[in-house]
Order: structure tokens, then C-alpha cells, then sequence
């Protein structure tokens, strides 16, 4: 992946932070005192509520890849957060995103969830109310029965959304103000730009409600400590022990981790340190989004609660372009049995469940977050202040 010229001091002063911290721990997180969170937060009913309508209802989310609708005619329907969601690809060429609701009496358009298929139209099952793709109530049944009825304002209630960096973006509160993405993501929204997030494909995706809390999952992402031991018999002998550096953006986090080649660096001019090869760099996007930029390709994480422990996970692999060989394709499938199968849903999601369960038992009245951690200190600020 090449980076455009725009970004390339910004991956430099990052790496030089990184080369500090491998010759001898320079950054300001060596020097923080030890802190602790409370199990609480984790288990807590009225906070999983105000999460969920103060961060997941109000905050653009994003939703996946555009590519997981690759045609015209597609359409795809989830429930996101307690939402059920509907995304379609109309024969324009638009994605939209609906409440996936009849306006009639309230059932769902589409009722198997994750999978895309191909419609002509959306038809309720209930009474046969029939939608375009582009959301427009096209026909009734027996329309005489409704005298009344305009149907130019029964349309599927829209929600508002963008598509950028290839990415679909959108909001779950349909009175809610179209998202500006670009200023949503800060600057953030340039390093999308510089890694080419928007020239990468949906590769395979991988949807799974794991029992535990969101925010674990987002910790397990955000901490460096833990690699080298968990994933001992995976990725951990790819990475140095314990080295990375860190920014809060906002309430987002740019998070760059030293692998076992950074250190190549000292020996190549600054334009061809890559993020990918040379560290692995992770974007957090508040409230629940992941972008891990891997060697030769990238995951999206799609974090989306439904109780203080249950979290549905949403792997999209995106690589950048479609497998056009048999051994391109056992590449990129043996890449995503080892990070999906392998990384995330044999090692760290388990070990989010396991704590998930111990955290109402009393072991803990407080959580220790040491040096390596920082992270979750910066988190859990920016989570504070957007809960009030």
C-alpha cells in the first residue's frame, strides 16, 4: 500500500515516537501512574442504556464495507444496537439505509439477517405493502380500504447516512441531521484517505454475537500489553513486546504498534516507512468501529451492543482487490482463517467472554490499567464525556 505524499510527516513523527519507545520508553505513557477502572461499567443496565442512546443512536456508525451490496438490486437487512436496519443498493446506483419497518403495521421487510440477496422490490410479508429499493411505497393490496392514504408519504423511514472511503456511514435516529463524515472522523479522515480505504474490497465478512461487553472488545483492541502472551501461538512473534505509541483524535484513537521489523526503518529514507509493514496501526472510531491495517490487507471491526453482555461483531476483510487466481484466493483465505477464526474468535473474544463473566463475581472491586494501557484511560475519558 503507498501512502500519498500529504500524510508521509505524520507517519514519520510517528515512527520516530515508535523508535523512542523500542531505545528506551520515551513517551509520557511510561511516566503515568497506575490507574483503575470500575467493574461496573461493564454490567450495568441504566449505563448500557444511556450508551446505547447516547452513543450508538446518535453517532454516525459505520456499517461496513459499500462493497457488501456489489450490485444494483441488492439489499441487505441487520439489527444494529436493538434497530432493524435495511441497506439497499437501488438500480441507480445509490446506497440508501432504512428502517427496515413497514409503515403499515410495523413488521420487517426482510427477515433473515447478514445476508445480502437480490430484490426487484421489498415486500412485506404481513399484508403484501410493497417498497421500491429506493424506499418509495409503490403499491397495496386493496387500496380502496384506505381512502385516505397518500402514498407518497409511506415511504420506509430513512436514515441518514454517506458512503465514504468505501465505507457505508449512518446515523440510527431517522429525524437525525445527514452525517458529515469527513468532520465526524477529524483528522483520522485523512489517513483513511492516505492507506486507500476506499480502494480495498470486501474480501469475506464474519457476523457474531459474542457474550460480552462492547467495551472489552474495543480494550482488547487498544492495548499492546497482552499480544505477545494471548497470541503466543499466532500473530504475537510477528511484534516487538510491549512497544507502541498512541494519539487521542478527538474521541477517536490512532494507535501505531512496533512489529518485530520496525526497527528496519533507521536503514530506509522516512517516504518508505509503512505503517502496515514496518508497525501495524489501528483506528478506533467512536463508538464502535476498528480499522487494523494488516500487511497486505485491512479488518474493519463493527461493534454493536445489544445488552450489557452481548456485543454483535462484524469481521469485514478487505483487500485490495478481489482474488483473481486459485492461489491468490488460498492466500487471502488462509489470511482470514487466522485472523478471524485463529486471532480474534479463538483468542480474543473468548477471553472477553471469560471476563465478562467475572465481572459481577466480586473478585474485582477496582481494575488495575497499568503504563501499557494508557489507552484505555483515553477511551473511557472520551466515553464520559460523551455520556455527560
Amino acid at each position: 500500500m503507498t501512502m500519498t505524499d500529504t500524510a508521509v510527516p505524520h507517519w514519520q513523527n510517528l515512527f520516530q515516537r515508535l523508535l523512542g519507545e523500542i531505545d528506551g520508553r520515551t513517551s509520557p505513557d511510561w511516566q503515568a501512574d497506575e490507574a483503575g477502572l470500575d467493574p461496573t461499567v461493564y454490567i450495568d443496565p441504566t449505563r448500557f442504556e444511556r450508551e446505547r442512546e447516547r452513543l450508538f443512536r446518535r453517532m454516525p456508525l459505520c456499517l461496513g464495507p459499500v462493497d457488501q451490496l456489489r450490485e444494483p438490486g441488492s439489499v441487505m437487512a441487520r439489527e444494529i444496537c436493538g434497530v432493524p436496519v435495511l441497506i439497499t443498493h437501488t438500480r441507480e446506483g445509490h446506497v440508501k439505509v432504512f428502517l427496515n419497518v413497514c409503515r403499515h403495521r410495523g413488521a420487517r421487510l426482510i427477515v433473515g439477517e447478514g445476508e445480502p440477496c437480490r430484490r426487484q422490490s421489498l415486500v412485506c410479508p404481513y399484508h403484501g405493502w410493497t417498497y421500491r429499493l429506493d424506499g418509495s411505497l409503490a403499491g397495496l393490496p386493496r387500496a380502496k380500504a384506505f381512502p385516505t392514504i397518500d402514498k407518497h408519504t409511506l415511504g420506509l423511514r430513512e436514515l441518514p447516512s454517506e458512503v465514504r472511503h468505501g465505507m457505508i456511514w449512518a446515523v440510527l435516529d431517522p429525524a437525525a441531521s445527514a452525517p458529515d463524515i469527513a468532520a465526524f472522523l477529524g483528522p483520522l479522515d485523512r489517513d483513511l484517505e492516505a492507506i486507500d480505504l476506499g480502494g480495498h474490497r470486501l474480501y469475506r465478512q464474519h457476523a457474531i454475537k459474542r457474550a460480552a461487553n462492547w467495551k472489552l472488545i474495543v480494550e482488547a483492541f487498544l492495548e499492546i500489553y497482552h499480544l505477545t502472551r494471548l497470541h503466543a501461538g499466532t500473530i504475537g512473534p510477528f511484534f516487538a513486546d510491549a512497544v507502541s505509541v498512541s494519539d487521542a483524535v478527538g474521541p477517536h484513537i490512532r494507535f501505531l504498534a512496533a512489529r518485530d521489523r520496525t526497527a528496519e526503518i533507521r536503514e530506509l529514507p522516512p517516504e518508505r516507512w509503512s505503517p502496515q509493514h514496518h508497525g501495524t496501526l489501528v483506528h478506533f472510531v467512536m463508538p464502535g468501529s476498528l480499522f487494523i491495517y494488516h500487511p497486505d490487507y485491512i479488518s474493519h471491526l463493527g461493534l454493536f451492543p445489544s445488552a450489557p453482555d452481548e456485543t454483535l461483531f462484524v469481521h469485514s476483510m478487505l483487500t485490495p482487490d478481489m482474488p483473481k487466481d486459485d492461489k491468490t484466493e488460498a492466500h487471502w483465505a488462509r489470511s482470514f482463517e487466522l485472523i478471524d477464526g485463529g486471532v480474534f474468535n479463538s483468542e480474543d473474544l473468548p477471553t472477553c467472554e471469560q471476563i465478562q463473566r467475572g465481572m459481577g463475581s466480586g473478585a474485582n472491586d477496582r481494575l488495575i490499567v497499568g503504563r501499557l494501557e494508557q489507552n484505555l484511560r483515553r477511551f473511557h475519558a472520551s466515553l464520559d464525556a460523551a455520556l455527560g
